[in-house]
């Protein structure tokens, strides 16, 4: 499946789900009064904005809990809708069990804990879908407006063997290309952090592309973004290597192809 768009991985994405999820549950169930919200919440002691406040308190400090979660395990949970989806889900069902504990508790037990649950899983479900589709419309706006706004020139679309798109990056986020048997490993910049995306190809496939936005060859093995060198070094042994503006990040260079690259930087 397609990658998401970064912008669903950052932290402020986050924070909106968690800020924006919580006040609209209140905002909707105090104005909107949904379902039978005011008798289970008044519980015959006039506690319905109390309970209302609590639950919204609860609807906070879960969604902060599991966005950071989300947050941490980025890498890996976002790469691509269906690990959102899912996530999303598995958030709505923790919620619905600990507001359904509440209820529980607070109406000192008189409802069983089951039936809470389904009436619970209502409220997490139906009200909160609508700030979640809403932060996601709006993410996807954003992402699509960033997008347009970007030169054509400046977007790199890489294909595998099958012509597949399988990953679209500007050409200054790009570091290097490195060829690993079947295999080439594109280096690049996402939010100030140096990842790695493993396409099926080869650097010979890759020529062409390479040459129309301007990353050199300067390796059997390496293709460089030629705006990220900072150096070019000798060691004693007499080896060639290129320094980058990304700390840690040192390419080998050919002898062959050592003079050529000094002049084009």
């Amino acid at each position: 499946m397609t990658e998401m768009p970064s912008i669903y991985r950052k932290y402020s994405t986050q924070l909106w789900y968690i800020l924006l999820s919580s006040a609209f549950f209140f905002f909707f169930i105090v104005i909107y009064r949904p379902f039978e919200m005011p008798r289970d919440l008044d519980m015959g002691r006039d506690w319905f904005i109390l309970n209302a406040t609590l639950m919204m308190c609860i609807v906070l400090v879960t969604l902060t809990i599991t966005r950071h979660i989300y947050y941490l395990l980025r890498n890996s949970l976002g790469k691509n809708w269906w690990h959102f989806v899912g996530w999303t889900a598995l958030e709505m069902v923790f919620l619905t069990y600990a507001l359904a504990l509440y209820l529980y508790l607070m109406g000192g037990r008189s409802v069983p804990y089951f039936e809470q649950l389904a009436i619970c899983l209502q409220y997490s479900f139906m009200i909160l879908l609508f700030p979640y589709f809403g932060i996601s419309v709006i993410c996807a706006l954003v992402d699509g407006a960033t997008a347009a706004g970007t030169p054509e020139r400046d977007i790199i679309r890489f294909t595998d063997a099958n012509r597949q798109v399988k990953i679209v990056l500007q050409k200054d986020a790009i570091l290097y290309i490195r060829a690993d048997e079947n295999f080439v490993q594109i280096h690049y910049l996402d939010s100030g952090k140096v990842k790695r995306f493993s396409l099926r190809s080869t650097m010979q496939a890759l020529g062409p592309l390479m040459e129309q936005y301007g990353l050199y060859r300067c390796h059997r093995s390496y293709y460089v973004n030629l705006s990220h060198i900072v150096a070019i070094r000798k060691d004693p042994g007499d080896m060639i290597s290129a320094e980058l503006n990304v700390e840690g990040e040192t390419i080998p260079v050919s002898r062959r192809l050592y003079h050529t690259l000094l002049e084009k930087i």
